[in-house]
């Protein structure tokens, strides 16, 4: 679900020259665990700066693992399954369901929501919380949990008619205003709906509400909550300016008559099927107006949403008034469904009757159809507050002011019930029409206000109407004449009429335009009747490009005004992209992507030229896209994945030009090998190739960088790509990301060493009898995989010790993925098994852990070589031995070490490697390279009793240059602690050429006189750090505490703070800063908490320390809080213990323990003072000397969970006092 925002706020900030210029801020990362609908799950990571990482985790498969296919586009991220990609391609399947950056923002992680809400239409499904009869559909929650389980429950075939869609969020779209529209003027005359039945579709209503007392006459509840009353306070001041009947507040229709549809819980949150089912039923309710005060995604108008509303309004007769959205006010921003065709969309003014800054705006996406076609008052609108709710700014118990096109739309509503009390003979079309066009203009462009402000006075007084709006939709320009469209208008006196039309129309660019002409310009309308006009539009008349304005027909007490627009889209041409595999075969089903290499277009009189990537289906080796004519880089992918062949091809035609029908040929027969060659036998744990499409940034255009990538995880695949020339524009790019091994798995027979896939790790040690060898029939990858842990599960009933499995297929290779918990299952390639079904000694050694892991990035910066076999040579690598520590069994380490290349990356996806700590190993990364950035994750995870996932993930940002010295690197080493984060001197920030967004915010430092106290938590290896405050788990684990003198200073109140700020005096102060931190309760994500820590339980610090305002800009890789330009670290004493503990975070008992206690500041530390406690009650000193620029510290023989406190002073005088309640444990 999505949290919505329905009221809004405008901050002024001071001009730019008032203030010096701010240094880049730091790049803020916000950090979700998302599962797909396949129940596949991925880990994504979303910077401020736009880019995101993404790792992945597979659902176990009864059959193959599959491959993911990943591709990066203005529309998010995307991660395919490639076991899906046949329903995908048919249009089975949404492709928003695996667009992972959306499903994030509509609210669908996993810490949000524990179900997937999905659309299925073709048919009604049992587990289904919402029907939506017209439609044949059903809206389902689907249990994450069980996301699997319902993926492969479903019959997607093309003969059942079956259709998923993802079941989008939508949201309520958030005073004395009926005077502003006329609305007393109709009163005067007798009309207030008075027969009139008006149906609000919303969050329920306060039926007790003194200003709705006898006006609801049905209500229905579709939401999630039990009943229709109103939690929210939305439905209930919708509805109350509709009908309302208060004295001061009354409503545009008070006579109407009510019914409520529920569909909003009190979030105002509801998926688009219990919205579709409140609509439906709305319409079939005898309403004869429905008000629907909401609104989804912008869209074309063909989303289900939409549709519906335009199918029950032919059904039905019903008028929906709907909501333009608060997106504005940027143009093309209505949303769903204000977007139908037939809706009356309604957008927002002020009392000044100038356009309200959030209201959304048209042309409608696509075609430029008019909307808004109508706008109404929406800012600071009062009207009915429901019991025991607070939206918007209450003025007192019974009703509160809001904003929003919310607030708008019931003004049209209600004016349609007057006017359908006056005329109860007109249909839906007849009162859309007289609104509209009685509409009064307030001076605003066609695409803003459509034809004006409602005008309640002038539509119930005006004895004519006319055509609502005129759009002729998109018109592809190319050979033809003109087009043409009636323009109705009906005089419904008892006299005749004469009106002069005039037209004031303009391109988008705002200049005249003559394509347009209208016949007659006067008509002469005898009583009661009808007349027309013909409007014509030559399209190739002027540039192409959308083109609108107002047809004003004008005549004795009579104005009408009638939107129009057109878009003249330029002419497209079909390309016919032919895909082939390594055989000269229609390749597995895949997508690809037409990239417009001039990064959009720039034509001011064609706001939808900035259309950056066309994407096609591939299915049976065809695609197939409609572009302009332009410089396009065509990309896509061939799969082959048989017994014999895994092979992945990158597809690319980079910088074609289109000037016509056009056909393109991506065929992998004439792509190159990708080849990684380590220096001895090593075994794959994560691959991830990359091709990239990268454009730079011109003008007002931003870089543009699109991906296609396979994630094949350990699954070693052969990878191929085309050789592409540099690019002349941009570039074209391939990125190797590879994680090799020394091999665990040792298997020989009869001298020969024979190579063997599958994760046995849990069994370490050497097996030299009860070895099974199974042959199995030749089948598909998936059936095959079934047949060999089949296998495996009947070996180990028989007792066997391991199982080794092949395909009867010459040819045939390793099986991948196999899964049993019960025995050591491998598989080996057909000539292997065929060797040793005839031995009789076979011999399998496995290791627990590797050796050595090599960590690898190949980059093409731009142009990909012919010649792709690299060759790994150690020299050119940074070596680190690795330590993975914890001090609690059964946890679980995944280690994702993401290689960004600077300026050419936009995402980086990986499966990661995941395995047991504690243990030990080398790792090797590169080659060096001052273009890649590695960003290192390492995330230790476990689950508490009742199994909840708990996780914490270390990071550290490096450049790995070529020749860096050997380092030991230590993760998760015992204690962890607070502190503000130390930048290595190979840290990016370091790096001019890296960019800004490498940059860590700056704390325990002063802004101003603000200070920040430490943020970041760190363990004892220099530079590694996390951040609680991004998670919103600072205040979790943390309480801090600042006293000048002995008075206590506040922190700044704000409620939604991330962590906590304090102001400080201009002048020179001492202060005492006062810090407990504690293990978070229970499993949290984020933060440090019992179920993966013993140790550090409790930490307390007191610093005292100077200070006074500094004007110094922030120290090189730093960003100041908020922002600002100057910032500085003040002189808190920085503790570091240097223990050398063991993997288990354990020292040895009842022997002297020798470690280093760095205390680093501005000013030379001068005393350190060290005690030790195996309770926290008796205290110990420990004996401390000077060693370099450290202290050395001396415990006699330690026993038990060893408490640490430490003292240190400097020079100047300030201090730290800390204690460490368990620090370290002995054994």
């Amino acid at each position: 679900m999505a949290i919505l925002v329905i009221a809004a706020a405008t901050l002024v900030a001071p001009p730019a020259s008032a203030a010096a210029p701010k240094p880049p801020e730091q790049t803020s990362e916000a950090s979700h665990r998302i599962t797909l609908i396949t129940g596949d799950v991925v880990d994504y990571t979303e910077r401020s700066d736009g880019r995101k990482l993404a790792q992945i985790h597979a659902a176990p498969r009864d059959g193959e693992e599959p491959i993911f296919h990943t591709m990066t586009t203005p529309d998010g991220l995307f991660v395919y399954p490639s076991d899906a990609m046949g329903v995908l391609t048919s249009g089975t399947v949404e492709r928003t369901l695996f667009n992972v950056t959306e499903l994030v923002r509509a609210g669908q992680a996993d810490d949000r929501t524990s179900t997937v809400p999905v659309l299925l239409t073709g048919g009604f499904s049992a587990s289904a919380h919402t029907r939506i009869s017209s439609l044949n559909a059903s809206g389902v929650h689907v249990e994450k949990a069980k996301a699997r389980e319902f993926w492969r429950s479903l019959d997607m075939s093309a003969k059942s008619g079956t259709r998923l869609k993802f079941d989008r969020p939508i949201h309520v779209a958030l005073d004395q205003t009926t005077k502003q529209i006329g609305a007393p003027e109709a009163w005067q005359r007798g009309l207030d709906g008075t027969g009139v039945t008006v149906a609000v579709v919303d969050t329920g209503v306060d039926t007790g509400h003194p200003d709705l007392a006898a006006k609801i006459t049905a209500t229905e509840n579709f939401s999630d909550e039990p009943d229709v009353t109103d939690r929210h306070g939305h439905g209930t001041h919708v509805a109350s300016i509709v009908a309302g009947t208060g004295a001061k507040y009354k409503g545009v229709a008070p006579g109407a008559q009510l019914v409520i549809a529920k569909v909003f819980n009190g979030a105002g949150e509801a998926d688009t099927s219990q919205v579709m089912a409140g609509i439906e039923w709305a319409a079939r309710s005898g309403a004869k107006i429905v008000n629907l005060s909401l609104g989804g995604d912008v869209t074309d108008g063909s989303d289900e949403l939409s549709a519906l509303v335009d199918q029950l309004s032919a059904e039905t007769g019903a008028l929906f008034v709907v909501a333009a959205g608060n997106n504005g006010p940027a143009g093309r921003s209505v949303t769903s469904p204000g977007a139908a065709a037939s809706a009356l969309t309604v957008g927002a003014v002020d009392r000044q009757n100038k356009l309200a800054p959030f209201s959304s705006t048209g042309p409608r996406i696509g075609d430029a159809l008019v909307k808004p076609e109508i706008n109404a008052p929406g800012v600071g609108v009062v009207a009915a507050r429901a019991a025991g709710t607070s939206m918007g700014a209450p003025v007192d118990d019974l009703h509160t002011a809001a904003s929003g096109t919310s607030m708008a739309t019931p003004h049209v509503a209600g004016a349609a019930a007057l006017l359908a009390q006056q005329h109860p003979d007109w249909n839906a079309q007849t009162l859309k029409n007289a609104l509209v066009t009685s509409a009064a203009d307030v001076g605003m462009a066609w695409h803003e206000q459509g034809a004006g402000r409602l005008d309640v006075a002038r539509a119930v007084t005006q004895k004519a109407t006319a055509t609502a709006s005129a759009s002729f939709g998109r018109y592809e320009r190319g050979p033809g004449g003109s087009i043409t469209r009636e323009l109705s208008y009906t005089n419904d006196s008892a006299t005749p009429l004469t009106l002069d039309l005039t037209t004031a129309l303009k391109g988008w660019d705002g200049k005249p335009t003559t394509a347009f002409s209208l016949a007659p310009s006067r008509l002469a309308i005898p009583a009661h009747a009808k007349a027309t006009a013909t409007l014509s539009v030559d399209p190739e008349a002027g540039p192409a490009g959308v083109y609108g304005g107002t047809i004003t027909a004008t005549g004795p007490a009579t104005t009408l005004r009638t939107p129009v627009s057109i878009y003249e889209a330029p002419q497209t041409f079909p390309v016919s992209v032919h895909v082939r595999d390594a055989t000269g075969k229609p390749p597995a089903p895949a997508f690809g992507q037409l990239i417009d290499d001039s990064n959009g277009g720039d034509d001011v009189n064609d706001p939808f030229d900035d259309t950056v990537s066309y994407y096609f289906d591939v299915v049976n080796g065809e695609g197939l896209a409609n572009v302009p004519s332009g410089r396009y880089s065509a990309v896509s992918w061939a799969t082959e994945n048989t017994a014999t062949t895994r092979r992945w091809s990158a597809l690319a035609a980079p910088e074609l030009t289109i000037t016509g029908a056009h056909e393109v040929s991506l065929d992998a027969q004439k792509t190159v090998p990708v080849e990684v060659v380590p220096p001895n036998p090593a075994e794959q744990r994560d691959r991830t190739v990359t091709m990239r499409r990268v454009l730079p940034a011109e003008g007002d255009k931003l870089p543009l960088i699109v991906e296609t990538a396979a994630v094949l995880g350990s699954a070693p695949w052969e990878v191929h790509t085309t050789p592409a020339a540099a690019a002349k524009k941009g570039a074209i790019s391939l990125q190797d990301n590879v994680t090799l091994q020394t091999t665990t798995i040792t298997l020989t027979s009869g001298g020969r060493t024979v190579q063997a896939e599958g994760d046995v790790s849990r069994w370490p040690g050497d097996i030299t009898d009860g070895i099974k060898v199974v042959k199995l029939r030749a089948d598909t990858p998936a059936n095959l995989v079934k047949a060999a842990n089949a296998a495996a599960t009947a070996a180990a009933q028989e007792g066997k010790k391991a199982v080794l499995s092949y395909v009867d297929q010459t040819g045939a290779l390793p099986l991948t993925g196999l899964a049993s918990t019960a025995l050591p299952s491998l598989s080996i390639g057909n000539a292997d098994g065929e060797f040793l079904a005839k031995q009789t000694a076979i011999r399998l050694s496995i290791r627990p852990a590797p050796e050595a892991v090599f960590n690898l990035s190949f980059l093409d910066a731009n142009g990909i070589p012919a010649d792709h076999r690299r060759t790994v040579d150690p020299a050119g690598l940074v070596k680190r031995d690795t330590s993975y520590h914890a001090d609690k069994p059964g946890l679980t380490v995944q280690k994702t070490w993401y290689p960004f290349p600077t300026g050419l990356w936009q995402s980086q996806i990986l499966r990661g490697t995941t395995f047991t700590p504690p243990v030990a190993w080398t790792e090797y990364i590169g080659p060096g390279d001052e273009r890649i950035v590695w960003k290192r994750h390492v995330t230790l995870s476990g689950t508490d009793a009742k199994g909840q996932r708990a996780a914490m993930t270390m990071f550290q940002e490096n450049v790995f240059r070529t020749g860096a010295p050997p380092a030991a690197e230590r993760w998760f080493a015992g204690p962890m602690h607070s502190t503000a984060i130390e930048l290595q001197s190979d840290h990016p920030a370091r790096y001019p050429a890296a960019g800004d967004s490498w940059r860590q915010l700056c704390s325990n430092c002063r802004t101003g006189d603000t200070f920040v106290p430490a943020l970041q938590w760190t363990d004892d290896n220099p530079g590694h750090y996390t951040n609680p405050y991004q998670n919103s788990k600072f205040f979790t684990t943390t309480k801090v505490r600042l006293f000048k003198g002995d008075t206590e200073i506040p922190a700044d109140p704000r409620p939604l703070a991330f962590y906590p700020t304090f102001q400080l005096a201009p002048e020179k102060a001492n202060y005492r800063l006062e810090t407990v931190e504690t293990q978070a309760p229970g499993a949290v994500a984020g933060a440090i908490n019992p179920v993966l820590f013993t140790l550090a339980s409790r930490t307390e610090t007191s610093w005292t320390f100077q200070s006074y305002r500094s004007q110094n800009p922030p120290p090189r890789g730093y960003s100041c809080h908020d922002g600002a330009a100057t910032c500085q670290f003040q002189p808190l004493i920085r503790l570091r213990h240097d223990l050398p503990l063991d993997l288990t975070n354990s020292a040895p008992a009842g022997k002297p323990f020798v470690y280093h206690v760095s205390a680093t500041n501005s000013v030379p530390i001068t005393v350190v003072k060290v005690q030790w406690s195996a309770d926290g009650a008796k205290w110990q000193q420990a004996a401390t000397q000077p060693d370099g620029d450290r202290w050395q510290v001396t415990i006699d023989q330690p026993t038990g969970d060893v408490w640490l406190r430490t003292e240190a002073r400097d020079g100047a005088g300030n201090t730290v006092t800390q204690t460490i309640q368990k620090a370290f444990k002995t054994h």
